[in-house]
């Protein structure tokens, strides 16, 4: 699926904010020359010997206009089609996901109800992607992580639809990953894509929505061999990558309408963070079979979810008042693939290992259940801590 159609000329509605025009010009190295605060700002590339003036104040009548001077010059310096354009530009802050139809009836548009099915199935895909970005199960009973639902809530946008067939975009924000004890969590490196560790400037973790963004990309990927009877993945393996009951039964619903053959997705990139090797740019998925879909469901379903944890890494800080025999210590390190910064109450003899884990910068293990409260991970239900083999 390509979004690239038509070459860009005349551009008469830029759906495209100033700010995000700037992000575009400022990951490709462009300087601002010239800032006139609510009013304007000129920048240049003297490699490419261009420059280009971005208005801000949509008060001023000229506003589109030198709007549009703006993006037929980026069109004209990088080569970008019409179409392609404003998604482009979007994709310096943002991540975005393009969902296809591909429907038995050609056209550019769809049954409401079915439109209905897909809109929800992406929320709960999203959702789903998520809570696997965080820790990945087999499937995923009861409350949802606050971290995220509020990625849901707060960090996705439905794009206009591009004609050729019936094709949605959702726009997924990339805010910038927090490195302080909020523990977002950031990918790591090992078979699952999603799961690199990757950093971006100044050795920062890359940002939870990037995290899920491939987390969706490698889970779909693993679903799709699940629903395949002749497919060899293993539950585990597509677990790790990100599958679970709970995607396999969206793909299963979404792709199981009346007027749809099969399902395409397509992941545009954002250039603002590194991206994991390996990571599908599109993922197709064909027609499933009613059996297979719940076939699987149920096995992931009926394998047990861990509700205690390992964690193998290194103390960073210690917490404890004046005279307390304990305190809290927090350990920067890996739960399966994924690393996390998690605290843990401890006292006595645990805590003093903690302390000369600390000073002799030894790895160690703590044992407990994994809990989300607020945005920093805890390790509660008795924590056990002890040096690592």
């Amino acid at each position: 699926m390509s979004i690239e159609t038509q070459p860009a000329r005349n551009l008469t509605s830029p759906d495209v904010e100033p700010g995000e025009i700037e992000s575009f010009l400022r990951t490709r190295g462009w300087r601002r020359v010239d800032y006139r605060p609510t009013v304007s700002a000129v920048w240049e590339n003297a490699p490419l010997d261009a420059s280009l003036m971005v208005p801000y104040n949509r008060r001023y009548r000229d506003f589109v206009p030198r709007l549009q001077d703006a993006l037929n010059t980026i069109s004209l310096v990088y080569d970008i089609e019409q179409d392609a354009l404003p998604f482009r530009i979007a994709s310096a802050v943002n991540d975005i996901v393009l969902l296809r139809a591909d429907q038995i009836r050609a056209g550019d548009s769809i049954p409401l109800g079915e439109a209905q099915v897909l809109l929800d199935g992406m929320s709960r895909l999203m959702l789903v992607a998520a809570c696997s970005a965080i820790r990945p199960r087999p499937s995923n009973p009861g409350k949802r992580p606050t971290l995220a639902t509020d990625f849901v809530a707060n960090d996705l946008r439905l794009g206009h639809t591009i004609r050729g067939s019936f094709v949605l975009p959702i726009f997924v924000h990339l805010d910038e990953a927090d490195d302080g004890d909020h523990n977002v969590p950031s990918a790591m490196n090992g078979k699952a894509p999603f799961n690199a560790e990757k950093t971006g400037p100044a050795n920062r973790p890359v940002a939870f929505s990037r995290v899920v963004v491939e987390t969706l990309a490698s889970g779909l990927a693993a679903t799709r061999e699940l629903l395949d009877p002749q497919g060899t993945m293993s539950l585990d393996d597509a677990v790790e990558r990100g599958a679970s009951a709970e995607m396999v039964e969206s793909v299963g619903a979404m792709g199981r309408q009346k007027g749809v053959r099969s399902l395409d997705l397509s992941f545009v990139f954002s250039e603002s963070l590194p991206r994991s090797p390996g990571t599908p740019d599109r993922v197709e998925l064909p027609r499933p079979g009613r059996e297979q879909v719940e076939r699987v469901v149920r096995s992931l379903r009926q394998r047990p979810t861990e509700s205690h944890i390992d964690i193998v890494g290194h103390v960073t800080r210690l917490e404890r008042a004046e005279d307390d025999d304990g305190g809290v210590v927090l350990i920067d390190g890996n739960v399966g693939r994924v690393r996390r910064r998690v605290r843990l109450e401890l006292s006595g003899d645990a805590y003093r290992l903690a302390i000369r884990a600390h000073e002799q910068r030894r790895p160690v293990v703590a044992t407990g259940e994994l809990t989300l409260l607020g945005r920093s991970w805890h390790l509660t239900g008795d924590p056990q801590i002890h040096f690592s083999s």
